[in-house]
């Protein structure tokens, strides 16, 4: 099924439950293992996880943002800056180390690692005190087939996340709209829907050793760091073992109800710029539909409310 007939079946009638709809579907097979915590991500598409992380784990990411930010391509200004982002690949290497290495006690507190890889990715997320330091509405890169399974971001604040230090607002419940086909090199599907979003998301506080854990496709945004002190935090990527990472990319010399997909690994985000096409020599590629999610703004809000967990 396409995104219109999916748009136009979703209108068709009243649902009344979303246990009907496909993504929420695949989003039961539970990776958390406390049954609250699924429950919540389920409807909402985010949820906080208390009292998960130590200081000496705190410490450990803390200790390879100091030397990551002593290397080229390092520039804090007044932007947030996603280390995932920066093209030395060093800067990458490091932040995947330490990561994979804390990972290794951090995700079975939160998640059933019979289901779990222990071997992930993520980078830092590092806002200046500045009031050009938000993050503008969006949703997150594909990771893996999204029509397929599911994976989660666990984001790991170093302090207390308050109304002025910048916190993420969600809009939940839009995990579940089914644009499964994102990255830097697809046009975002809402961007012509930015001011109304705007309008439903709603601030995330949270206290540090405490986490939030959301999926890629929850739209959502970050309040501009109005307070005096970097709001220093870590995104880590909690897969299921055995798999497949993916990467969309748009590419204008095809038709447009095609798009490449390629089948990538971690060696991948380690030197790739986001940007360009990938090199079809490295990594295999096939070329599916495109799902493009045409909406006007009244169906929109109607998509908003019919997903909404306040409805």
């Amino acid at each position: 099924m396409s995104i219109i007939d999916f748009i136009k079946a979703l209108f068709s009638k009243p649902i009344t439950n979303i246990i009907d709809n496909k993504y929420y579907q695949l989003r039961t097979s539970p990776f958390f293992l406390n049954k609250q915590n699924q429950e919540h991500y389920l409807t909402h598409g985010w949820t906080i996880v208390k009292d998960v992380i130590n200081q000496s784990e705190i410490d450990s990411f803390m200790q390879t943002f100091t030397e990551i930010s002593k290397l080229d391509g390092f520039e804090l200004d007044k932007n947030l800056l996603n280390s995932g982002r920066l093209f030395n690949p060093e800067i990458r290497k490091k932040t995947q180390d330490v990561i994979n290495k804390n990972a290794a006690t951090i995700l079975p507190r939160m998640f059933n690692m019979d289901i779990v890889d222990n071997h992930t990715g993520g980078a830092y997320q590092v806002k200046p005190p500045h009031v050009n330091s938000d993050l503008l509405i969006h949703q997150d890169s594909t990771v893996i087939d999204e029509e397929n399974d599911y994976c989660l971001f666990i984001w790991i604040p170093f302090c207390d996340v308050t109304m002025e230090n910048g916190p993420i607002s969600f809009l939940s419940g839009s995990h579940l709209w089914g644009n499964t086909q994102r990255s830097l090199g697809v046009p975002w599907q809402f961007k012509n829907h930015i001011e109304t979003l705007y309008k439903f998301v709603d601030p995330i506080t949270i206290k540090a050793g405490s986490v939030l854990v959301f999926d890629p496709a929850t739209i959502h945004s970050s309040a501009p760091n109005l307070s005096k002190e970097i709001r220093h935090a870590i995104t880590v990527t909690v897969l299921r073992k055995n798999y497949q990472l993916v990467y969309y990319f748009r590419n204008p010399e095809l038709s447009n109800d095609k798009i490449e997909k390629y089948y990538v690994d971690e060696t991948f985000y380690y030197d790739y710029d986001f940007i360009s096409k990938p090199d079809e020599r490295k990594w295999k590629k096939e070329v599916v539909e495109y799902k493009p999610f045409n909406i006007s703004t009244k169906d929109l809000v109607r998509l908003i409310k019919q997903y909404s967990p306040k409805a």
